[in-house]
């Protein structure tokens, strides 16, 4: 007779939601910029809120990769690739741009579904 009761309070647990654990392989990106232009890497990077991302670019002159909502920064110059790894944990669409070519992607961190 007590064998119910106690089996129903054990499928009631806390109420509380596991949450996924965050992915631990780093999302690497490599991109290349030539003449002011991207020459390769995508159009936009998309990971998991809490994901580890390395974003790499080699340029044919002197320049600063920036990703926007993460203040991360690093030079970037011939011979000199800028490399930037960082947990994404803001979500949203953030700009990443060489500052004197312009746009370099889009990074899209979005909420584990």
């Amino acid at each position: 007779m007590w064998i119910v009761p106690a089996l129903v309070a054990a499928a009631c647990g806390s109420g509380e939601t596991a949450q996924p654990a965050p992915p631990t392989e780093t999302s690497a990106h490599r991109f290349a910029m030539a003449g002011g232009h991207r020459t390769e890497g995508p159009d936009r990077i998309e990971v998991t809120v809490g994901s580890p991302v390395r974003i790499e670019v080699t340029c044919d002159a002197d320049d600063e990769l920036h990703v926007h909502g993460y203040d991360k920064a690093a030079q970037c110059g011939p011979g000199a690739p800028a490399a930037l790894t960082f947990t994404a944990d803001v979500p949203g669409v953030f700009e990443v741009e060489m500052h004197a070519s312009g746009p370099l992607t889009q990074l899209r961190v979005q909420e584990p579904r």
